[in-house]
């Protein structure tokens, strides 16, 4: 028995390693560069809200110190102290009374109207947030008995410097979201394309051996086709010389019958090694699968044509050859009591051929797949097989362009599939 050759869509081991290495590293590098872009972000949000609260506190006791001579109606310029201030982000100034009447004012406040002031509260309030601004309401003088006692300063800020270090941040988090993106789609094309180049190497590989293999074959067959028609023909002389139930007649009939079996194997070597050129003309497909049921002669066998193109290019007895192949096959695993299925139709512009039989199936590879029944010298549970028939059949389909898979069927049983372009 030879042994199984390796599975052609399994790369090495250490280039597998290697894909999957960059794409870890490239995945790794991904991730850093968007937790590093998030943690950036958060802080740059948490810094901008404080340079926020201290600017508009800074601002509030500039804007005090400024009206701290000039509280009166006639006196206080508020509109020129925000026109001054506005690069800094002032966008509302006023002097409220205890009971929330606006004395005088710049800008528009943000609401319909400012709240009722607090008197208890802290000198130095805190900053407030008031839609996209931050307002600071506080005692307009600190000193007790100074001028304008009892009076509020009311300010709003935009925060202009805060705003652009969120938008800062927020560009890095897009840009590092991107540039992620970028790396991962790129170690994913990369992985796929050196999982294509490993697979096209085995490729390559598998049919550099079964290329030796079959001039090995040819060379073994072309050897051994004469001395073994030598054999048989003088074991059917000795055959015919022999009366009927003389003794060593069974023995000599056993020798006939081996030479005939080895004849057999020499053909299907031979077959295998053979690279001649298909004859591609146009015919039937109907026509094609109907002499392959007939040569097949099995009951069982049903054809569903139903879908069948009415003519399509391929080499009429190669292609027969892998029918017959395959129904012989199907027959040899179908129990007394199974059906047969062949359909012939076309899918994307592919003819398809299916083989189905109602018998216990392919054994599975490792992976699931069933792909080791097309590799040469691979039987399946036959007692006298070759395990060239598929690989013979696998060649011819693959000479044509076109594609052969076998699969085990859920319902029980085999299947399958030509497709030719």
């Amino acid at each position: 028995m030879v042994a199984p050759s390796p599975d052609i869509h399994v790369p090495h081991r250490s280039t597998r390693r290697a894909r999957w290495g960059m794409l870890l590293i490239m995945l790794g590098m991904g991730a850093s560069l968007i937790a590093t872009g998030l943690v950036t972000w958060v802080d740059s949000k948490a810094a901008a809200a404080t340079v926020a609260e201290a600017r508009t506190m800074d601002l509030f006791r500039a804007v005090r110190r400024s009206l701290r001579d000039a509280v009166s109606e006639d006196r206080a310029d508020l509109a020129g102290l925000r026109e001054d201030f506005d690069e800094a982000g002032l966008r509302y100034v006023g002097v409220v009374t205890r009971d929330g009447d606006i004395i005088k004012d710049a800008g528009e406040p943000r609401g319909v109207a400012l709240p009722r002031t607090r008197f208890d509260g802290p000198p130095e309030p805190r900053p407030e947030v008031i839609d996209d601004r931050l307002r600071l309401d506080g005692p307009l003088v600190q000193r007790p008995g100074g001028r304008g006692r009892g009076l509020r300063l009311v300010i709003e800020v935009e925060p202009v410097l805060a705003r652009s270090l969120e938008h800062a941040a927020r560009n890095q988090l897009i840009v590092s979201g991107a540039v992620s993106l970028a790396l991962i789609v790129l170690a994913l094309v990369f992985w796929r394309l050196g999982r294509r180049a490993d697979e096209l190497e085995a490729l390559r590989a598998h049919d550099r051996r079964l290329a030796a293999l079959g001039e090995m074959s040819a060379v073994l067959g072309h050897e051994l086709r004469n001395p073994l028609a030598s054999l048989k023909g003088h074991a059917q002389l000795v055959l015919e010389r022999m009366a009927e139930g003389e003794r060593s007649r069974k023995n000599a009939e056993r020798v006939v019958a081996e030479a005939i079996r080895l004849e057999r194997l020499m053909g299907q070597i031979l077959a295998f090694a053979r690279t001649g050129t298909l004859e591609i003309a146009e015919g039937s497909p109907l026509a094609l699968v109907t002499a392959a049921v007939e040569k097949a002669a099995d009951p069982r066998i049903t054809v569903e044509s139903s879908r069948a193109p009415e003519r399509w290019r391929f080499d009429r007895s190669r292609m027969e050859q892998v029918l017959v192949n395959l129904l012989t096959n199907a027959a040899e695993a179908t129990p007394e009591g199974g059906r047969i299925e062949v359909s012939v139709s076309t899918q994307n512009r592919r003819l398809v051929i299916g083989v189905r039989d109602t018998g216990p199936g392919f054994e599975p590879d490792a992976d699931g797949t069933v792909s080791h029944v097309f590799e040469p010298f691979k039987t399946t549970g036959k007692i006298y097989g070759t395990g060239l028939g598929l690989a013979i059949a696998r060649r011819i389909v693959l000479a044509h362009g076109g594609v052969i898979r076998a699969e085990n069927v859920a319902g029980g049983g085999a299947l399958v599939v030509i497709e030719l372009p």
